[in-house]
């Protein structure tokens, strides 16, 4: 990869070492790339083009003889907003490709091209620096791990305590096997032992306002004093660390009319089905301020006992009235599991 193109070296056949007397080098595309390190993910190299906006996808192409480079980032262009500097490949356990943006946020490619898997995710990490509300990260790396995963290491800057402080942090295992496990903080510390309510040791986060999971329940946000906090109840196994926000947000819903698309056209969503998996907690709703939270706990269940995982579908009147594009937004605020794996509206579209 050079500025002005992408280029394949061999011996001048197949299998034939490159010497001095018979190096051939052919051009393959004219995209030119970045001077940030290109990725191999499977048969096919990903690479970022020179204004470091695209990732380009170099694979050998057998109808035009040659390899072809298509742009991943045309569907979801504002995600390299202010270009890539980094990049990182992590294969186990979902096979994303990690980038890192010029304004501190982490970007991620999921990538598995036999099933046709192309999926952008943006994520702001916990905490703020300067005028951000979220940790900048500066540096990504990922490394086989020991728990049948690869590690991701970030390097994240924040203001802490009126400071400029920088950590080096890594993602934790996502295979829990229950909610107690659950670690859904960031620049997080774990506690496990006898009963307390006082929990020290977090002096990294010195003036914080920490998110808390206590014995696999949430808890009251508490600001870190002298490095420790005092929880309201006494608990054997606490997770305390920076929250952080998930948000999604589905594309314009297309689900036909009676005199052709439904697009432009005024339509209302009245119920909505989200089919979960190992989850608790989430909130379903029309915008970020019409947002209804899906009960998981009954009348059955203990209450003085975390929620189990919950697998299946849940079903929930939508707020919201005849609008035209018909968004559909799924958050979770609290330190729990959610995976979300697909959404089924009812609803009715106007023709008039």
């Amino acid at each position: 990869g050079t500025t002005g193109g992408e280029f394949s070296v061999s011996g001048g056949g197949t299998d034939v070492a490159i010497t001095p007397t018979n190096i051939l080098i052919k051009k393959q595309s004219n995209h030119g790339s970045a001077d940030v390190s290109p990725l191999s993910v499977g048969n096919v190299t990903l690479f970022l083009q020179r204004a470091k906006r695209k990732i380009r996808e170099l694979a050998y192409n057998f109808d035009v003889d040659g390899y072809l480079a298509p742009d991943l980032t045309i569907l979801a262009e504002h995600v390299t907003e202010g270009g890539l500097n980094e990049m990182a490949y992590q294969q186990e356990p979902d096979s994303i490709a990690w980038g890192v943006r010029a304004d501190g946020q982490l970007i991620g490619l999921t990538y598995q091209r036999a099933e046709e898997v192309v999926g952008w995710h943006r994520h702001k990490l916990g905490g703020s620096f300067g005028n951000d509300s979220f940790g900048h990260v500066e540096s990504v790396a990922s490394i086989p791990g020991t728990l049948n995963e690869d590690t991701l290491y970030v390097i994240v800057k924040r203001t802490i305590n009126g400071a400029t402080r920088r950590y080096v942090e890594y993602f934790t295992n996502y295979e829990i096997d229950n909610v107690t496990d659950s670690w859904f903080v960031d620049s997080g510390l774990q506690y496990e032992g006898s009963a307390t309510t006082s929990i020290s040791g977090l002096d990294h986060l010195e003036g914080e306002t920490v998110t808390i999971l206590a014995d696999g329940a949430t808890h009251p946000d508490k600001t870190v004093t002298n490095g420790a906090i005092t929880l309201d109840r006494s608990s054997t196994k606490v997770t305390v660390g920076l929250g952080y926000t998930s948000l999604l947000q589905t594309m314009r819903l297309e689900a036909g009319s009676a005199e052709g698309v439904a697009q432009g056209k005024l339509k209302r969503i009245h119920d909505i089905t989200v089919r979960l998996y190992e989850s608790v907690g989430i909130e379903v709703g029309s915008s970020l301020t019409e947002m209804d939270r899906i009960p998981f706990r009954d009348s059955s269940m203990s209450m003085d006992a975390a929620i189990p995982f919950f697998t299946g579908d849940v079903k929930t009147e939508f707020r919201g009235g005849f609008e035209l594009d018909g968004f559909i937004f799924v958050r979770q605020t609290q330190p729990l599991p959610l995976t979300v794996v697909a959404i089924y509206p009812e609803l009715t579209t106007n023709d008039g």
